[in-house]
């Protein structure tokens, strides 16, 4: 007995001395920091892997929202729900989704495949919803509002299983862990060996570990000791640095990839402008100029087919235009004061040979208390119009087209209608017809044709000046379209006919014509010769500013896209000359359509600027308005 009390007081004693010696106090320092890095490390890059994955699943949620509404659009439109409810289990059943469901724009159940069933749950945040489930599992759920144009057809609501993302978690944690525990292993042996080399190393780590959990990537811990242990340990954490860094590369490099996308979107429409809408510009002024000079009816006949023809490939082109403009909200109104009245009446010989061609009448009524000028884009609403009158002359044959000008509201409101006697149209369609690329139906889409984006724009074009635009008709019947806008008198009015062309040509003067196009040079020369005036003919910018140095010009007709130098910067160079020529008068003549363009060319030092196709008189007004201004 008293053998083993004195083995138990040599043990308690030998104990504390253990405990208090520097050398284990020192290693436990040691294997505490070690520890302890090791757990900020695992816990940092959990949560920041674990960020970066969420991250990648909501990109991969919002492009599978835009999939979605492409692919369920269309049969939600036609009411196909077969369809709908085969893609939905399809899609589940291929793995694209853990559960799907679709519900209509009344919260209604279309279609459901695996463990969502509700479309009246939970609102779900930006970020998604996780649903825990019974066996454990966490879904992350999703919801897309379905729409085609400014119809609302419906919601999705989708769902990823997390159980990838927790397992990369748990096996990067179980990662950290063992090498944490080899760490701890080879801390140990090269603490009995040289503790210099060991602090060191261990700082590096510290740093690393700090530096990525603040989101520093690039940080890679240098080890130069030769224990293994510690160089795995830093390897594994460059690993995981770089890994992360990877999926924040991949994230960024697609943010950029839809930037670049939109960027390639908007040079594609401003070429298309330009590449298109100048050989129509010349076809359109070749066709003006051989017309007054053809006596053979049928020669005629084949002429006024061909402008028509161009005119309205035109139309389309700036329907394409418009349409792309208003989607990215870079279309503007103005607000200046015009006549109501003579809008109406300069837009019905638009459309008058085509209504005696199907034997149509015109009507034109306007109201007597019209004000005489109102404020607003007069252009935009001659364009809102004129398509209302091409609709109902070409769905009318042999009937008649009216229109209608008139105050309500004591005098607060403007209503414009169109009303004709032609084929009308079923209730159901009497939406769909403002909705981007719809047709009635397929038959009258082959039977008159057309894109289906007149409607859509007058729309959106109305809602830009708080206006609106509603359609009463009925199969057979004809149709009336109601355009509604706010109604602004100006007190103090202008003229009817200020602003507008005139038909008397300037005085003769000298004007240097730059255009890389052969077919409107001679269009150019032949407008202008036909006015009286001389002309000097180029091809491109250094052409062009070349000549102005050598010859006093009275003005430059100047086309933007040329080829070695383009009219801005022509433009800008001539602006830099000595002398009274650096002020000729510069007018470009552009197929640019784009919204900003005419601040662009103003800016660069021009007059004015006209856009293709041209007529004599735009002309001739925008020529004479240049010339006064110098």
């Amino acid at each position: 007995m008293r053998t083993l009390r004195g083995w138990i007081a040599r043990a308690v004693v030998g104990g504390r001395r253990w405990r208090n010696s520097f050398r284990v106090r020192l290693l436990m320092l040691g294997l505490i920091a070690i520890t302890g890095t090791a757990i900020t490390l695992t816990y940092t890059q959990s949560i920041q892997m674990r960020e970066a994955l969420l991250v990648e699943l909501h990109a991969r949620a919002r492009t599978d929202g835009q999939l979605l509404n492409a692919m369920f659009a269309a049969p939600l439109i036609e009411r196909d729900y077969a369809s709908v409810v085969d893609s939905v289990s399809e899609s589940v059943r291929a793995g694209s989704f853990e559960a799907l469901l679709l519900c209509d724009s009344r919260g209604m159940l279309i279609a459901a495949a695996g463990p969502l069933s509700d479309c009246n749950g939970p609102s779900v945040p930006f970020k998604g919803l996780p649903l825990r489930q019974a066996d454990g599992t966490v879904l992350q759920m999703f919801e897309v509002a379905l729409s085609f144009g400014h119809q609302r057809l419906g919601l999705a609501r989708f769902a990823f299983s997390l159980a990838a993302v927790d397992q990369i978690r748990r096996e990067l944690m179980t990662r950290v862990v063992v090498i944490s525990s080899l760490a701890i292993t080879a801390f140990m042996l090269a603490f009995a060996i040289a503790q210099s080399q060991v602090t060191r190393p261990l700082n590096q780590l510290v740093q690393a570990a700090e530096a990525i959990g603040k989101g520093d990537y690039s940080v890679r811990p240098r080890i130069t000791s030769r224990t293994s242990e510690l160089t795995i340990l830093a390897s594994a954490i460059s690993r995981m640095a770089t890994d992360i860094e990877e999926r924040v590369t991949e994230l960024a490099l697609a943010r950029d990839a839809a930037t670049a996308s939109d960027r390639a979107k908007s040079l594609f429409l401003a070429n298309m402008s330009h590449e298109v809408r100048t050989p129509l510009a010349g076809i359109l002024g070749m066709l003006e100029l051989a017309k007054p000079g053809t006596a053979d009816p049928a020669v005629r006949k084949y002429l006024d087919t061909a402008e028509h023809a161009a005119r309205h490939l035109l139309t389309i082109v700036n329907d394409i235009l418009d349409f792309a403009q208003l989607e990215k909200g870079r279309l503007a109104v103005t607000s200046t004061p015009f006549s109501v009245r003579a809008l109406v009446e300069s837009t019905i010989p638009l459309v008058a040979a085509a209504a005696e061609e199907r034997g149509n009448g015109m009507e034109v009524r306007i109201a007597d208390d019209l004000p005489r000028q109102i404020l607003g884009d007069e252009g935009r609403l001659r364009q809102v119009l004129l398509n209302l009158l091409s609709n109902a002359v070409k769905f009318t044959s042999q009937g008649t087209v009216s229109v209608e000008a008139r105050t309500v509201d004591a005098g607060h409101r403007l209503l414009l209608t169109v009303a004709d006697t032609g084929i009308g149209m079923a209730p159901e369609m009497q939406q769909r017809i403002f909705e981007s690329f719809v047709q009635a139906d397929e038959s009258i889409a082959r039977r008159f044709g057309g894109t289906g984006l007149g409607l859509p724009i007058c729309r959106q074009l109305l809602a830009l000046m708080g206006g609106s635009i509603s359609v009463e008709s009925s199969p057979g019947r004809g149709s009336l379209f109601t355009v509604d806008l706010p109604c602004r008198p100006v007190v103090d009015t202008v003229p009817a006919t200020a602003g507008r062309a005139t038909d008397r040509p300037p005085a003769a003067r000298r004007i240097l014509v730059a255009d890389d196009a052969p077919t409107m040079r001679i269009l150019l020369e032949a407008l202008l010769t036909r006015d009286g005036h001389t002309c000097d003919l180029v091809e491109d910018g250094n052409e062009a500013v070349a000549a102005v140095r050598a010859t006093d010009y009275d003005a430059v007709l100047m086309d933007v896209q040329m080829p070695r130098l383009d009219g801005l910067e022509a433009t800008r160079k001539i602006r830099k000359e000595e002398g009274p020529r650096s002020r000729v008068p510069i007018v470009f003549v552009t197929a640019s359509a784009m919204a900003g363009d005419e601040e662009r060319f103003l800016a660069a030092g021009g007059d004015g600027y006209v856009s293709k196709p041209i007529t004599p008189e735009t002309l001739r007004a925008v020529l004479a308005k240049a010339l006064a201004r110098r």
